[in-house]
């Protein structure tokens, strides 16, 4: 029956590649605007046009300061008929991973098509790339495929035959209470996909549930082999679920239904299928060692940090108190301890902003905001904040604390509440003066200009900024003339430099570009010292060089050995771990130390 299916499939798309159709839609989509440094992004580009339309190419987008760290594409095909009229849409997603290079405003450039004569254009994207979070676990290490499916192993219950599956699965079938569990819901297909459509959503009323991934208008499809059959995988929705209570809690099943080539030309022309229920046992949190006022939402790994607007303030003024709580955990549900009584103040409720970071696991921050108003004057201290809170990975509990703050009043907030309202009087009169009729208009504006300090600066300004110019002349001269030890600082600032590019490629292990990068700096650093270009010697020539120049054996033959070893690793990088490239870091510096020891037998050469 499938040969027949799809001839008539390609006569209904050969029919309607005649027809004239609705225009194109070509847009970009990113999952976050905001990330840090440690995170990836995911653009997603969405070409839908008709089937009659002529296609002729495609531009990708261009993002200078990002790696790119996975790419892939997809298309679906959806036909239509309507009183005897068929139409065919043609839609395609190309989607993109970017690693950022740097924090900023980081620019994706737009991405282009030209279809039937006529070229269109994405819009341009700013991502805001912010510092690294501490103590949290970035998406760049979450278990999750670049193009958004979860790495979580095929169910066992997949025959391998089927056209349509709905999974469900958690990464983690055992947690303690308010850790969080990640439940994901796949769908697996061996048909083309027309149409989606959720029918039931899942329930998990014993749960507080935070968005990880809701699909927007198409499916993004990845590939993977069951029981030696392939299937199209495609992440349906993707949930944070933060149990509320223990024991053995349940997550209903999730209905959709779906369109395939192989059901579009049936009575029903779709086919629905429901999920597993899903059950998560839920351990109590321990009652050992349990600190004193400890919440029963605050379950994570958190940082506690506090500020005042200002240090010193007059009698009768407040000062803002910010509580921030870093960390991965409910951050919306993260209880700072009641404060009851400030020694010193009087305290008003606060107000409280929580702000979630991209990535599988919830992490972000909650800001506690106290006005706080001095009651007395001299030397007072805010106190030290304390949040107990329970670490499910080390399944102990911990305490995050802050320092005082010391503040200074002056003058005695009781005496400013205690002075007696100021009498309105109107100072109008004092100020009026009689009107005088003269026969022409004076101003004193000259006088005041020549004859006072402002003349003087106009008068002395022109040859000040000349005499500013000629001095900041000869500093520039002075500081550009070569010596000695301007070029050894420039050569230690290069070196620095490129050895900070070599641990970037360490912790984004890159081998090659690592090993390049120690090769470059040695021979930089040898063209500094010997005061000539020593990179087109060969290794056996290079080490007679250096034995002529001055250099002793031990250290000809350790820097010739040393570069020996960077060409072999960056041609056989699958040899080299993170360890090896740690340890030849190692020995690169310690080489720049002794190559800026050697004194040249020759005489150095003025670069």
């Amino acid at each position: 029956m499938r040969p027949l299916f799809a001839l008539l499939a390609l006569v209904v798309v050969a029919g309607v590649a005649r027809a004239d159709a609705a225009g194109v839609r070509f847009d970009a989509a990113l999952t976050s605007e905001n990330i840090t440094l440690d995170q990836q992004v995911e653009l997603t580009i969405t070409l839908e046009r008709n089937g009659s339309q002529a296609f002729e190419s495609y531009r990708p987008p261009v993002a200078p300061d990002f790696d790119l760290a996975h790419t892939g594409s997809s298309e679906q095909t959806q036909f239509s008929m309507v009183n005897g009229r068929s139409t065919v849409r043609i839609i395609e997603q190309h989607v993109y991973v970017y690693r950022p290079k740097k924090k900023g405003a980081l620019k994706i450039l737009p991405a282009s098509v030209r279809i039937a004569g006529t070229e269109l254009k994405t819009r341009e994207l700013t991502v805001h790339v912010g510092a690294p979070l501490k103590n949290a676990i970035s998406s760049k290490g979450a278990n999750v495929s670049p193009s958004g499916i979860d790495s979580l192993p095929p169910p066992e219950s997949l025959r391998g035959d089927e056209d349509l599956y709905v999974d469900a699965g958690v990464d983690k079938p055992r947690v303690y209470v308010g850790q969080q569990v990640t439940a994901s819901w796949r769908l697996y297909t061996q048909s083309e996909i027309l149409k989606y459509r959720p029918l039931a959503e899942p329930k998990y009323e014993d749960f507080w549930s935070e968005d990880l991934f809701v699909p927007t208008t198409h499916l993004a499809w990845d590939r993977a082999v069951v029981k030696g059959h392939e299937f199209a995988v495609a992440l349906l929705l993707k949930k944070a679920l933060f149990p509320l209570k223990s024991g053995k809690l349940a997550i209903t099943a999730l209905e959709a239904e779906a369109t395939t080539m192989q059901t579009a030309f049936r009575p029903g022309a779709s086919d629905s299928r429901k999920s597993k229920a899903i059950t998560v046992e839920v351990m109590p949190l321990p009652v050992d060692g349990r600190p004193v006022g400890f919440e029963a939402s605050n379950v994570g790994r958190f940082e506690l940090s506090s500020s005042l607007d200002r240090t010193a303030v007059k009698a009768g003024e407040a000062v803002t108190w910010k509580v921030t709580i870093r960390g991965a955990g409910n951050i919306r549900n993260v209880r700072l301890p009641k404060l009851e009584r400030v020694e010193g103040f009087r305290v008003y409720e606060p107000t409280t902003k929580e702000t979630i970071e991209p990535g599988d696991e919830v992490h972000g921050q909650k800001v506690y905001t106290y006005l706080l108003l001095p009651s007395k004057g001299g030397k007072l201290s805010v106190p030290a904040m304390a949040l107990p809170y329970f670490d499910p990975a080390l399944a102990k509990y911990g305490v995050a604390r802050t320092q005082p703050i010391e503040l200074t009043v002056e003058g005695d907030p009781t005496a400013v509440e205690a002075a007696p309202a100021a009498t309105s009087e109107n100072l109008l009169g004092q100020q009026v003066r009689p009107i005088r009729n003269r026969a022409s208009v004076r101003s004193n504006v000259g006088d005041r200009l020549f004859r006072g300090r402002l003349g003087l600066i106009i008068l002395a300004g022109p040859p000040g900024a000349w005499l500013l110019v000629l001095i900041l002349d000869a500093l520039r001269r002075r500081l550009g003339r070569e010596t000695a030890g301007s070029k050894r600082r420039r050569a230690r600032r290069s070196a620095r430099r490129r050895l900070r590019v070599a641990e970037y490629h360490i912790r984004a292990q890159r081998p090659s570009a690592f090993f390049g990068e120690c090769a470059r700096v040695l021979y930089e650093h040898l063209e500094y010292r010997l005061g000539a270009k020593v990179e087109a010697l060969t290794l056996g020539e290079l080490r007679e060089h250096l034995l002529q120049r001055g250099f002793s054996k031990e250290t000809a033959e350790s820097t010739v050995k040393e570069l020996e070893n960077c060409d072999f690793s960056r041609f056989a990088p699958s040899a080299s771990g993170p360890g090896e490239m740690r340890a030849a870091l190692r020995r690169v510096r310690a080489l720049l130390g002794l190559i800026e020891k050697v004194r040249p037998a020759e005489k150095e050469v003025a670069a």
